[in-house]
């Protein structure tokens, strides 16, 4: 091994003093001024090359350090000395050296111990040390984090995307791609692969793109292999799948699988797609074909609808299921036919003659969606793939006509009527739940035309309309019940002919569908802006909890006492205790405010009653008068979404109000979308 000049700066003053003469760090610090702690840092290296030459030096603790040699011998030493190079090396081997730190630790499956790099490369620690500041400067930059753990050693951590980048880049300036981290055979046949679709899809690669390309797949091959993936939220890039780069992608991702025996993971073809639009696939001429175009996937998956319902004369816009999936088929067939790259259909012939009606509406459909948005003209293969889901939505209306059609009906139309919609879910999948409603705004008239089969309520109704009452965890015997109820509805329905198809609507946007997803989004901006969280004072009965929740919106004594009376009268109607979250659950109506309102009540100690413990008590209201009816869904999506979110209710418990705000801002923002897509969707059925 070499040795630094410090270190041989060190073995030339223990030379000069005998053995019976130990010295300390503190003298030898003086004699070359440098610091005691850079002197016990070298004395390794020191220890570890006299030790390689045959020379013995001893380390005593309280005693110190000293070299047992006689003096022909500390004569050699020295001659030995002058006469051996040091590991100072140019700028040029400096630059090499740290090219190869950064390569290991770029490969390195675990941490790396430091003296691992100071025997692989003859150095001190403190050289070491120099050397991993150097480099950490360029991990920055790629968002990689260097650390240095004692005991454990040196590692790399960040995201899967970052390291890619930071590999990509590194194997590029290398101008090669060792086989001792990447096999020559995956890189031959990377580099086939993007050679044949470079040729296929007509792409123009650089040569710094090809170059590119090649070495980011080949990584990511042996990075898939090895269990590591690219998460869903590092490819969070929904608006690239209508992108043609998306499509390339899909392209290069499947020969990569067959080739290699991939697994398929959508996130790595999303990331790919981003990378891809980094590197300029398309040629001048192309990119006016690609270029990206503000499209609707939402919107164009409706017109398409529209227009294949029109032509057969069926309504298929009251299906959300094709809506939804068809929605995620078209995403990514546009970016194909906007590239130009054909998709195989070994189903195609079979649909043509099964299906041949269908198929047909869905030619005449494509053709007309194409000219409204200036696509080009969808292929057989793809009219093909869109045949199936109009397909599926005809069997699924076959079986709707047996299908039992219900409305959940709670005192407030909040609260367990979502834990009571999740476990009728749960218990039959197949039920068609139309919505929830208060036990207060039943209208059998309103029910009737909307073809409700059953009321499945949590209290007693006054009602002439077909209802049963059951509990919210929905035990056996409530099952056994509604087992019952469902035989005797489904043998009258089978009796009933079935209704004539509607006249579809055309479906677009009106100025109330308008005002209701901009009302959706301005009481839900102001309820998360009014959350109200209390800690409160030790309670011990349930009437104290009670008129504790009523204060947390109140302004005034009166305020207060009617929001009492409020929750006291729900409370007394059916119990509020909700065991999924240990907790009451009050909520209700007033005609005093104008807003949804959502708070907590942290109960510390907590209350025990009949055996059940109340860790806090989940507060809501929604105004009475709320002629657009959008409160009660969004506190019933809080609702579910306590239940649905362990982290959100985790977050609520441990009175941490910033992150259960974030927490609940992302519900309600997803929850939102999904609002006024269906909005969208359901505007035709309101006119």
């Amino acid at each position: 091994m070499l040795l630094t000049k410090r270190s041989g700066d060190i073995i030339r003053v223990l030379i000069r003093f005998p053995q019976d003469k130990p010295i300390t760090t503190a003298i030898i610090s003086d004699e070359l001024h440098i610091s005691s702690r850079s002197i016990q840092r070298e004395l390794p290296t020191v220890e570890k090359w006299l030790t390689a030459k045959g020379f013995r030096f001893v380390r005593k603790r309280s005693v110190g350090l000293f070299l047992d040699e006689p003096d022909d011998r500390r004569r050699e030493l020295l001659t030995l000395l002058d006469a051996t190079g040091t590991d100072i090396p140019s700028a040029d081997d400096r630059h090499n050296r740290q090219r190869q730190l950064l390569h290991a630790l770029l490969f390195a499956r675990e941490p790396v111990k430091s003296l691992t790099f100071m025997d692989q490369f003859g150095i001190s620690e403190g050289t070491l040390t120099s050397d991993l500041n150097q480099i950490e400067k360029w991990f920055d930059k790629y968002h990689l984090r260097l650390v240095r753990r004692q005991g454990l050693g040196i590692f790399l951590t960040g995201s899967e995307t970052a390291r890619r980048q930071a590999v990509t880049s590194h194997l590029k300036d290398q101008k090669a791609i060792p086989e001792a981290e990447i096999s020559e055979s995956i890189t031959d046949s990377v580099a086939q692969i993007v050679s044949d679709g470079a040729r296929t899809l007509h792409l123009n690669l650089s040569d710094n793109g090809y170059l590119r390309l090649n070495m980011y797949l080949s990584y990511s091959v042996c990075r898939i292999r090895q269990g590591e993936y690219i998460t869903a939220e590092e490819a969070a890039f929904e608006d690239l799948t209508m992108e043609p780069e998306f499509a390339v992608a899909e392209y290069l991702m499947q020969k990569l699988r067959q080739t290699f025996r991939l697994p398929i993971i959508e996130s790595e073809t999303r990331y790919l797609a981003i990378f891809l639009t980094g590197i300029r696939i398309w040629s001048a001429e192309q990119r006016d074909l690609t270029s990206k175009r503000d499209f609707d996937v939402h919107q164009i998956t409706l017109a398409l609808i529209q227009n294949v319902s029109e032509i057969l004369d069926i309504d298929f816009g009251s299906d959300p299921q094709l809506a939804r999936e068809l929605g995620m088929h078209i995403q990514p067939a546009i970016g194909r036919i906007r590239a130009g790259i054909p998709i195989e259909n070994p189903l195609l012939e079979d649909i043509q003659n099964r299906y041949d009606e269908i198929y047909q509406a869905c030619t005449a459909g494509c053709i007309s969606l194409s000219a409204s948005y200036g696509l080009p003209s969808f292929p057989p293969s793809e009219v093909g793939f869109i045949s199936i889901y109009f397909s599926m939505a005809l069997d699924r209306r076959a079986k709707l006509a047996r299908r039992i059609s219900v409305i959940i009906v709670c005192p407030t139309g909040i609260g367990s009527s979502r834990l009571l919609a999740e476990n009728l879910h749960k218990a039959y999948p197949d039920l068609d739940i139309r919505g929830t409603t208060s036990a207060f705004h039943i209208e059998p008239e309103e029910l009737a035309q909307n073809d409700i089969d059953l009321i499945i309520s949590t209290v007693r109704l006054d009602t002439t309309y077909r209802y049963i009452y059951v509990s919210p965890l929905l035990n056996r015997q409530d099952r056994m019940l509604l087992d019952s109820k469902f035989q005797l509805i489904l043998s009258q329905k089978s009796d009933r002919r079935p209704h004539a198809e509607k006249k579809v609507p055309e479906t677009s946007f009106t100025r109330k569908d308008i005002h209701f997803v901009s009302r959706t989004g301005a009481e839900i901006e102001y309820l998360l802006d009014h959350i109200r969280i209390g800690r409160a004072p030790v309670l011990q009965e349930r009437h104290e909890i009670l008129a504790y929740a009523a204060s947390l919106f109140s302004d005034t004594p009166e305020m207060e006492s009617h929001f009492y009376e409020i929750l006291k009268k729900r409370d007394q109607i059916a119990d509020t205790y909700m065991k999924p979250f240990h907790a009451l659950l009050l909520h209700g109506k007033s005609p005093d405010i104008m807003h949804p309102c959502f708070g907590y009540v942290h109960l510390e100690p907590p209350i025990y009653e009949n055996a059940r413990i109340i860790l806090g008590a989940i507060v809501t209201f929604i105004p009475e008068n709320d002629p657009d009816q959008v409160s009660a869904p969004i506190v019933s999506e809080i609702i579910g979404s306590l239940m649905e979110q362990p982290e959100l209710l985790k977050a609520l418990r441990e009175d941490d109000d910033e992150r259960f705000t974030l927490l609940l801002e992302t519900s309600l923002m997803k929850f939102y979308k999904e609002t006024a897509a269906d909005r969208l969707k359901l505007s035709a059925q309101d006119k």
